[in-house]
Order: structure tokens, then sequence, then C-alpha cells
């Protein structure tokens, strides 16, 4: 039951129709300008943020899973934008990595999603929605947790013993 509150006045639902209306601005943005679509984008940006990197590696910082990574990857590199090569530490592995097309698309995009996003953030503490949202992520980590559920490697919390931040 919901006790005199209406489930819109909920801080989760709230960030759920935020991230909804986020993905929506970006995504409109990129089909419009560029003719690609969030998901892939991200998956360049990610690509240039920690350069040359196995699927597992890709797919763990997206919190995806390796078979999107994999079709995402498949469709970017017929478009010229990743380039996939054995990966010399890891004979059962490949490295992927941005080309120089898709370095160029990925500057000019988030140049222009700066300027958009810009908008969205106006009149925002971010500090202090990034910190609030730390928090947030804290705990539902911890709730996930409670439930047996898994956690991505890129979310577990400082002073895991896995070395990541």
């Amino acid at each position: 039951m919901l006790n005199n509150m209406e489930i819109t006045d909920y801080a989760s639902f709230k960030l759920h129709q935020a991230t909804a209306l986020l993905d929506r601005v970006v995504d409109n943005y990129l089909r419009t300008h560029y003719g690609i679509r969030y998901a892939p984008f991200l998956l360049l940006l990610i690509s240039k943020v920690i350069g040359p990197a196995t699927q597992q590696r890709l797919a763990t910082a997206l919190d995806v899973s390796r078979a999107s990574v994999t079709q995402r990857i498949g469709a970017l590199k017929e478009q010229g934008l990743l380039s996939v090569v054995p990966d010399p530490a890891d004979s059962r592995a490949h490295l992927v990595a941005l080309t120089e097309a898709g370095e160029r698309l990925v500057d000019s995009a988030w140049a222009g999603l700066d300027r958009d996003l810009a908008a969205v953030e106006e009149g925002v503490d971010e500090r202090l929605l990034a910190a609030q949202l730390d928090r947030l992520i804290g705990n539902l980590l911890n709730v996930l947790e409670a439930q047996g559920g898994t956690q991505p490697v890129k979310a577990r919390r400082k002073g895991s013993g896995d070395g990541t931040a």
C-alpha cells in the first residue's frame, strides 16, 4: 500500500523518470546528428575512456552482457568505428579499440552532447546530486547483495579488495 503517497512522489520513481528522459534526450541528439543510437555510442565512448580492451572488460564497464557488447561491436566494426584484433596476452580474447573515424565521431558527438547536457543540468547542484547518487548506488548494491544478486565488477565499493574504485 502507498500510504497517502503517490508512486510518482517516490524518489526512486523520479530517478527512473529522469533516467528515461535523459536517455531519450541523448538518443534523439545522437540519432538526429550522427545516425547512431545511444547504446552503441556508449560502447564507443567507454572504448575512448578505457582504451583498447577485451569484450569482457567493455561489458563489465557498461554493466551489460558480453553477448550484448559482442553484437554492438560487430555493427560498429562494419561501420569502421571500431577495430578488433587478437589479444597478444590471451589467445582466446580480442582487443577492441576505436578507429580514427570512431574517435572523430565520439569527440564531435560529445561536444554537442555537452552543450545539451548543460541545459539539462541548469539549476541543479551537481555536487549534491552526485553525492546523493553515490549514496543511492551504495544502498542499491547493499540491497542487491542482501537479495543474493550479483554485483558487476565496476560497481563494487572501494575497499572490497578487488583493486577497483
